[in-house]
């Protein structure tokens, strides 16, 4: 089981910023969708809520187009996530049959709260090429997990997930389990008793820095946080709802779009001037010409 703070890949860490090679590959390793901003979900550290210059649902085609190339790029991960909850979608389970069908090497990560892993949520995912479930759970605790997750129950998040789990073990699935909490100063004392009781239920647990999403956040970044590589920026492509690609998943604003799916495909956007400069400064450590990583890492460039 993993503990401490985890998530960092090979490179040269330097600075606050992954230094990390440029492999020259002309489509991404691992793509992130966000299908939708749905969510119920008003967490502190998610800006979810600030997001009102977009639509909430990912039109169809323009979830199928980024599929379909995701298949000639050869893809190894596809995550339909970056802001909101997955399982409000409500074509998760077409999108999860289409992902199955165009992409079934593919390895599928789902992110949730829980809140919404009933029964017939359990058998979608189980029934789909879904190989990854993060749970996303800030804290130990009722208190401290509610005052974290607004809005959502302790009791039926813990319950659903114990159901989850137990029907991955009875089906003999195929799914790796990770359970993520995310220090603030409000829950970091619960974080052993965190790792304690996840540690014996799912493959890998994660206690996580707080990194302040950007500066969209309203839990500011800890030190750690701010200190956090950009190590899948050179390896992934982030499609928002409206299908701009954007350099960075905590950029919900938009403020590093390098183009549209509905207009150009992913590829070109990938092996434009302007996204290879941005990939390039970022892997050398030189990010602060740019405007989402000025609001990261403000206080390190």
């Amino acid at each position: 089981m993993a503990r401490g703070i985890a998530g960092v890949r090979a490179g040269t860490y330097n600075g606050g910023i992954m230094r990390t090679k440029i492999t020259g590959d002309d489509f991404p390793d691992g793509v992130l969708v966000e299908t939708t901003l749905r969510c119920p979900a008003d967490c502190v550290i998610c800006p979810n809520k600030k997001i009102a210059a977009r639509r909430g649902d990912i039109e169809w085609g323009l979830f199928c187009r980024v599929v379909d190339e995701c298949r000639d790029g050869g893809v190894s991960e596809f995550h339909p996530f970056i802001n909101g909850e997955p399982l409000s979608w409500p074509r998760l389970a077409d999108g999860l049959n289409y992902l199955a069908r165009v992409l079934p090497d593919t390895a599928v990560h789902i992110y949730t709260s829980g809140h919404g892993l009933d029964e017939d949520m359990t058998v979608k995912l189980l029934g789909s090429s879904v190989r990854e479930v993060h749970f996303s759970i800030d804290g130990f605790s009722k208190k401290v997990y509610e005052a974290h997750r607004r809005g959502l129950s302790h009791e039926r998040v813990m319950a659903n997930v114990a159901a989850f789990l137990r029907a991955v073990r009875r089906q003999g699935a195929a799914i790796s389990t990770r359970a993520v909490m995310t220090l603030t100063e409000d829950n970091r004392h619960e974080a052993d008793a965190f790792r304690d009781y996840w540690r014996e239920r799912v493959d890998v647990v994660e206690v996580l820095p707080c990194d302040g999403r950007g500066g969209e956040g309203r839990a500011p970044a800890g030190d750690e946080g701010r200190c956090l590589p950009c190590f899948q920026v050179v390896s992934h492509a982030y499609v928002l709802s409206d299908g701009s690609v954007v350099g960075c998943c905590k950029d919900s604003v938009g403020y590093s779009a390098f183009g549209n799916v509905a207009t150009e495909t992913l590829g070109e956007i990938w092996n434009s001037p302007e996204y290879r400069r941005f990939r390039e400064e970022v892997s050398r450590g030189a990010a602060g010409g740019f405007e989402v990583c000025r609001r990261c890492l403000s206080d390190r460039l």
